[in-house]
This record gives structure tokens, sequence and C-alpha cells, in this order.
């Protein structure tokens, strides 16, 4: 009897122990951000975590993630691979939220307590309001009692003029104490705001069932692409002169917006499409026009830049956030074969929208410099760099600040969509080459021929090089273009230029050496009916003036 009762004893523990053991185990873990892949619109975000696993299943779920993924672009690997992944599920939790920046926190318990103070300050006014109404709601002295004495009058009227002053100080008191705090409370929400502060943001969680045959110390690594983040390049250009290389810095602008800050990690740019799918591509039609590849037509993207209202704390309501801004995006066109960047020092990028400057890499590279100019339109010229070899580099149109000779000299802007080996680059304005182009008045002539009018006009420009070296330069003019048959013009004279007869464009390549002055002279005659409205022999421009 009694052996029958250790058997059935030792069947009861080892059931036990089974079902101890195949139990699922639910565990709860906070995962690294390890890098992050940032795309030109969107970005995928890498995660590191080790978790010790039970023998049979177990279900862990990675909290504190970012609200805006994409549950499609999970994917999810562990070591070692004897671990098995039975199910990948993700969801937004909005009880779990996002721990506050500490500066945003501090910014946040002094609005809170601004706001105490300003409702005390409230109630102390409502008060002696209410004093002073119940001190004159019977006017009548004594009530309606007769006999009073005059010097009980004399001091029942002090007594509400000494009150009646001292309530009114104290109001004067309290309106300026809270002038002062409500301006204090404006300025603590003025730098909420440009925090782009969001209370209590809900958080996403990744839960992933697997089943380990043993206890163990398993590695998850997992990742997924979010919405509300991008970057877009920047450049420094720089040279000490026009016999010097080009020094041309690339730099990265991001900005991170999806709920979730990158601290000190590592990061990629690319330039490829984070959704692409599986679908095998298929070629479009390739068309050349003159079209430019840039488009300079900024949009607009809504991507939760939030930001505060005037009073974000009131009594007894919770805290509410605004979107205040927008991300601008510029649609540029890049290379079909996309390119990655690799950057080797690890960044923090706090989820706040705003830019932060990521440095890429730099190059020197030979350059052929010019100087261009278009005196009808600006009286000064351009020095350019043309740079060869620029498409091996994996560059992308977008804007360069301008530095010669250590001087800031403006902005430009490098279209690398340019089918040609050499990239053309602007350096701005060379006050030292002189361009200066007149008409000459005395030159104009005015003649009636028969039924018609004929006039010719003459230009002259002069061109000084002032600087120490040889001077290249390119010139470029033109002459109007007839489209009526009744309007003839004719090309009386053009020094040593070319005419693009269909676009009436004229070009001058020029060598001046130092201190050198030349002069272009061009002129046309204009032929057309003599009761024929007259044709605008000059070019105009559009501009807006006021109306009065």
């Amino acid at each position: 009897m009694k052996k029958n009762k250790c058997i059935l004893l030792l069947l009861i523990v080892f059931a036990y122990t089974y079902m101890v053991q195949a139990a699922d185990v639910e565990k709860c873990v906070k995962s690294e951000v390890t890098s992050v892949t940032v795309y030109m619109s969107g970005a995928e975000i890498h995660h590191n975590a080790k978790v010790k696993l039970s023998k049979g299943k177990n279900t862990i779920t990675f909290t504190s993630l970012s609200p805006k993924l994409d549950s499609k672009s999970i994917s999810v690997d562990v070591l070692p691979k004897d671990v098995t992944i039975l199910s990948v599920n993700s969801k937004i939790n909005y009880l779990v939220k996002k721990v506050d920046n500490p500066n945003i926190k501090i910014l946040r318990d002094s609005s809170e307590s601004v706001n105490d103070q300003l409702t005390m300050v409230a109630n102390e006014r409502e008060t002696l309001q209410k004093e002073k109404d119940l001190l004159f709601k019977n006017e009548a002295i004594g009530g309606t009692q007769k006999g009073i004495l005059v010097e009980e009058i004399e001091a029942a009227a002090d007594f509400f003029r000494d009150r009646n002053n001292e309530i009114n100080k104290l109001v004067f008191q309290l309106l300026k104490k809270e002038k002062k705090l409500a301006a204090e409370l404006s300025n603590i929400n003025k730098q909420l705001s440009e925090l782009n502060a969001v209370f209590n943001p809900p958080s996403s969680e990744i839960t992933v069932v697997v089943i380990s045959n043993k206890d163990e110390q398993a590695v998850f690594e997992f990742k997924y692409i979010v919405d509300g983040a991008g970057w877009a390049p920047k450049y420094d250009i720089r040279t000490d002169g026009i016999d010097k290389p080009i020094t041309l810095v690339y730099r990265a602008v991001m900005f991170n917006n999806c709920g979730l800050d990158w601290k000190d990690v590592k990061l990629k740019l690319s330039t490829a499409d984070p959704k692409q799918g599986a679908e095998k591509p298929t070629l479009d039609s390739w068309t050349l026009s003159n079209e430019s590849n840039i488009r300079n037509s900024n949009y607009e993207e809504d991507i939760a830049v939030n930001g505060l209202r005037n009073n974000p704390y009131q009594k007894g309501k919770p805290y509410n956030a605004v979107d205040t801004s927008k991300v601008k995006f510029q649609k540029i066109d890049v290379s079909e074969l996309s390119a990655e960047f690799d950057i080797l020092t690890p960044y923090t990028i706090i989820s706040d929208s705003k830019p932060y400057t990521v440095d890429v890499t730099s190059y020197e590279t030979p350059a052929k410099y010019e100087h261009f100019a278009i005196p009808k339109m600006d009286d000064d010229a351009f020095l350019v760099a043309k740079i060869t070899g620029w498409n091996e580099r994996n560059l992308i149109s977008g804007q360069a600040n301008i530095y010669f000779n250590g001087t800031y000299l403006g902005q430009s802007f490098v279209n690398t969509n340019d089918i040609e080996d050499t990239l053309m680059v602007s350096l701005g304005r060379d006050k030292k080459v002189a361009v200066n182009r007149v008409k000459r008045v005395n030159s104009y002539e005015r003649h009636i021929v028969g039924n018609s009018v004929k006039e010719t006009f003459l230009y002259e420009t002069t061109i000084k090089n002032n600087r120490e070296s040889v001077v290249n330069i390119e010139l470029q003019d033109q002459i109007p273009v007839s489209q009526d048959n009744s309007i003839d013009v004719t090309v009386v004279e053009i020094t040593s230029g070319n005419l693009d007869k269909l676009s009436g464009k004229l070009n001058w390549k020029l060598k001046l050496a130092p201190g050198e002055t030349q002069k272009i002279i061009f002129s046309y005659s204009v032929k057309y009916p003599k009761n024929y409205k007259q044709p605008a022999k000059k070019k105009y421009r559009t501009i807006s003036v006021p109306s009065f």
C-alpha cells in the first residue's frame, strides 16, 4: 500500500514538472537601438536584446518601440539557431508611455507650478472682490436705526475708506503678480514648443513567440521601417584660389520624428526606396527632353511635428498637443542605382523633428576655373568650377555653401542630374573681374525707308581683369528673334562672337591677362512697317509694386 502511494506521488511530481516546463513563459523586454538606416523619406531601425529563455514555449514582448513602425516590415532573427520562431505580431500600447526627455519634464513641471500659482492668485482676487461687494452691499450706516452720532458716522466712513483702499492695493499687487506669472508661463510654453514636446506619446510593442529546447541565453535582432524620418544632402564647397583644388564636404541634414530617440547609434544613409516590394522590376520608357530633372516645387508632408497650445495645463483638464509645423520636402531625381553611405561616428538624433547635421565624407578634387557673365541681366562676373569625375562619388543634387579663400560667398546648387561628365558649380560673384555693358546712344539710328521704319542699336561691353592671374571668361548676350514675317531683325556686327540664330543668343569665350581690358561690340537693326505697332525692342521683367 505504501509502495503504491509512493509511485502515485512520483507520478504527480513528474506531471507537475512537465506542466511547469511546458507552460508558456511570458516576458517583457526593453531592447537597444543599435543602428539606423535613414532613407530620404523614412528609416529602418535595428534593435538588439538579450533574453534568457526557458525550455519550452516563450512569449517575448519587446516594449517602448516607435509608434510609427510599419508592421509589415518587421523582421526578427534569433541566435542560437536551434530556437524556433513561431509568430511575430505588433501593436500600439497606449497605456505604457514613453519616458519624457528630462529637459521637457523640467519645463512641464515648471509649467504646472506656474499654473497652480495663477490659480491661487485668481482665487485671492475673487475673495477680495467678494469682500468689497459685501462691504458696500448696505450703504446705510447703522441699518434703519435713528440717532446715530456724528462720531460713529465718521468712524464708519474711515473704516470703509481704509478697507476699500487696502483691497484695491491688494488687487493691484495680485494683477501685477498675475501678469508676471503669465509672461513666465508663455516663455515656458514657447520653449516646450521649440522642443516639439509631446505629452506621454504612445509606444509600439513587438511580440515574438519562440520554442527553446533548453534553458539558454538568446540574442534577438529585429528591425522595422518607420515614417517620420528622412535626410537631404548638403555641401560645403571650399577653395583657396583659382589655382587650388576644390574641397567638397558632403553632409546630410536629417530629422527624426518617429517617436523614438536614436542615442549614440551607428547611422547609414541610403537613397533606396524603403518600401520597395518583392515584385520583379519592369522597364519604362526613357525619354530625353529639355525639361529640367530638378523639380523645384516644394510640398509639405504632415509628419506629426508637435507643438503646444498657449496654455497646456488647465486645472482638471489633460495636457494637449497640436501640430504646429510641417517638414518641407523638395522633389529631386536620384540615380536608379541606389547609393549608401556608412557614417563612421555614432550620432544621437532626438525624436523632436529638428534638423541635425551629419558629416558623411569629404573629397579633394582638381577643378578647372572659369568665369561667366550675362551683363544684360547682372553686372557681376561669376566664378564657376568645372569638376570632372564627380559621377564616381555618388553625389545627389542639393544646396551648397560656397567658401572662397575662407570667406563665405553664399549658396549655390549642385545639380548632379546632368548627363555631362563635368559638374558645373557656381562659386559666386567675383568682384575682381569687372563687367560693364552700355547702350551707345550716339550710335542709335532711325530711318524711314518707304513704308517701313528701320532702327539700329549698338551695345558695348567692357571686361577688365583686376586679378593677378589669367582669367578665362564666357560672356553671353542676345539679340531679339522675330516671330512675325513683317518684322525683320538683322545682325550688323558681332565682335568675334558666335550667334545661335534660333534663340538669338550670343556667346564669347575670352582670355584676359592680369590687368587687361577687352571690349565687345555688337549691333543689330529692326525693320518693321511704318503703321505697325512698335515692337518691344527691350526685354522686360515683371515685378510687383504697391498700388495706391
